[in-house]
C-alpha cells in the first residue's frame, strides 16, 4: 500500500509511468517533435521490453501508453493494456492520447474491454480547414467518428467509469477555435479538454506562439509601470528607439530614464528580465488571450467540461509535475527518462531562440530492472535536486542566448547546475499533456 505521507519523488517506485509504445505516426502534424530536424525514426515497443516493466505495475497510480507516435498503430496495444490492468492497483488509471483517425467502434470496444480508463483525442480546431492546416493528413470527420465510437463503446461494454476528452495545441491561427472545441467535446459526451501552447520546432512556427515570453511576476510589474508612464505621456515601448536614436522620439530622455528605473526595480525585486521582450510586449494579444481563457473557463464550467488551461506565460514559481508526481518515462527501446522534455533529442525555438535539447537517460530496462534504475543514486539525486528548482530562468535573461544553452553537449548552466531545466516549458506552465 502506498504511504501518501511520502512525496511521490521520494518513494521507492514511480507512481506514474509513461510508456512509449511507438514513435510511428500516420499523420504529419507540423507542431510535432517528429518534424524537428532529422526527426525521430519509427520504432515499436517490443513485448520483451514491455514485460520488463510489469514488476513496477503493482504500485502505479497512472499508466500512460503513448509518447511521440500514434499508439493505435501498435497491434499489441490491447495486450499491453490487459496485462497492465491485471497488475496495477484497482484504482489505477490506464490511458493514452490518439489522433483518432484509426479509432473505430470495434477498436474502441476492444480497448475498453481490455481495461482502458481514459482516452484523449487530439482536436486543435472544429473548423475542417483549420484542423487540416494543423494536422496534415487528418480530418474533422476522423475525430467525429472517434468520439462517436467511444460513446457507443462505453455503452456496449458497460464501462461507466471510462472518460474521454480532447487535447488542443493553442496556436495564434487557431486560438479562436477554443470555445468551439469545448462545445465539440460537450456535445459528444466528452468530459475533459487539455490545452497546451505550441512549442515551435521550426523557425516558421515561432509566429504561431500565443503565450507571452516574459515571466509572470516580471511582466506584472512592467505592465503596471508602463500604464503609469502612459498616463504621463511616456511610451516605454519606444525605449530602444530612444536609447539608440533609431528615429525621432519625443521626450527621449524621460523614456530612457523611466525604463531604466523599471529595470532597476525589477532587478531589486530579484526577478529575471529580458529587456527586449519586455519592451516588445504585445499588450493587445495578452489581453485577448486573457479574455479567451476567462470566457472559455466559464463556458467549460457551464457545459460540464473539465478544462485544463496553460499559463498565459512562463511562471516565476516553477513546478515540474513529472518530478513532483513521481513519473518515469520509458522509450520504445527501453531507456528510462525523467520527463517529457528529456525523452528525446531535438531542436526547438523556445522563446524565439534555437535551443538544442539532448535526451537524458538513467539506464535501460534491458540492463537492469526499472525499479533499480528508479532507486539508483543518480536518478534519486536528480529528482531531489530538481525539486529545489535551483536553475535560472534562461528564457528571461537579457544575456541569452548564451553558450551554456546553445551548445548540444550541455555541461552546466550559468549558476553551475548540471540540470538542463532552465528553459523547460513544462515547468514554466506553458506546456502540458495527459498525465
Amino acid at each position: 500500500m502506498t504511504d501518501h505521507r511520502i512525496p511521490p519523488m521520494d518513494r521507492p517506485w514511480p507512481s506514474k509511468l509513461f510508456v512509449e509504445v511507438t514513435t510511428a505516426c500516420n499523420l504529419r502534424c507540423a507542431m510535432c517533435v517528429k518534424q524537428s530536424g532529422p526527426g525521430i525514426p519509427d520504432a515499436y515497443l517490443s513485448d520483451e521490453t514491455f514485460e520488463k516493466l510489469v514488476p513496477a505495475f503493482p504500485t502505479l497510480e497512472t499508466l500512460i501508453l503513448n509518447g511521440i507516435g500514434e499508439p493505435l498503430l501498435h497491434p499489441g496495444l490491447e495486450h499491453y493494456i490487459r496485462t497492465a490492468r491485471q497488475n496495477v492497483p484497482v484504482d489505477a488509471v490506464i490511458g493514452f492520447q490518439t489522433n483518432g483517425s484509426l479509432l473505430t467502434e470495434q477498436r474502441a470496444c476492444s480497448l475498453l474491454s481490455a481495461g482502458t480508463d481514459a482516452i484523449s483525442i487530439s482536436v486543435d480546431a472544429a473548423d475542417p480547414a483549420l484542423f487540416r492546416s494543423m494536422r496534415e493528413g487528418g480530418e474533422t470527420e476522423d475525430v467525429n467518428r472517434a468520439a462517436a465510437a467511444l460513446g457507443r463503446a462505453k455503452e456496449r461494454t458497460g464501462r461507466t467509469g471510462f472518460r474521454w476528452g480532447a487535447e488542443l495545441v493553442l496556436a495564434r491561427e487557431t486560438r479562436a477555435e477554443l470555445p468551439k472545441v469545448i462545445e465539440w467535446v460537450a456535445a459528444r459526451g466528452g468530459s475533459f479538454l487539455i490545452v497546451t501552447h505550441i512549442l515551435p520546432y521550426r523557425e516558421e512556427a515561432v509566429s504561431s506562439v500565443v503565450y507571452d515570453p516574459n515571466v509572470d511576476k516580471t511582466l506584472a510589474h512592467y505592465r503596471k509601470r508602463k500604464e503609469e508612464a502612459a498616463e504621463l505621456g511616456i511610451d516605454l515601448s519606444l525605449y530602444y528607439t530612444a536609447k539608440w536614436r533609431l528615429g525621432p522620439v519625443e521626450r527621449r530622455e524621460e523614456i530612457i530614464a523611466c525604463m531604466e528605473r523599471v529595470v532597476q526595480e525589477i532587478s531589486d525585486m530579484g526577478l529575471p528580465q529580458h529587456i527586449p521582450n519586455l519592451v516588445s510586449h504585445d499588450e493587445g494579444q495578452y489581453r485577448e488571450t486573457e479574455r479567451l481563457f476567462r470566457e472559455s473557463s466559464s463556458l467549460a464550467q457551464a457545459r460540464g467540461v473539465d478544462l485544463r488551461l496553460p499559463a498565459l506565460g512562463p511562471r516565476m514559481d516553477r513546478r515540474c509535475d513529472f518530478i513532483e508526481e513521481g513519473s518515469a518515462f520509458v522509450s520504445v527501446s527501453g531507456t528510462v527518462h525523467p520527463c517529457y522534455f528529456l525523452w528525446h533529442s531535438f531542436t526547438c525555438h523556445a522563446d524565439g531562440r534555437i535551443r538544442p535539447v539532448d535526451a537524458l537517460s538513467f539506464g535501460s530496462v534491458h540492463d537492469r530492472p526499472l525499479l533499480d534504475i528508479w532507486n539508483s543514486p543518480e536518478f534519486a539525486a536528480y529528482r531531489r535536486e530538481i525539486g529545489t528548482y535551483p536553475f535560472p530562468h534562461c528564457g528571461n535573461c537579457s544575456l541569452a542566448p548564451c553558450d551554456y544553452i546553445e551548445r548540444h553537449e550541455f555541461e552546466q548552466d550559468c549558476l553551475g547546475n548540471r540540470l538542463t531545466c532552465g528553459s523547460c516549458p513544462w515547468s514554466l506552465g506553458v506546456l502540458q499533456c495527459m498525465r
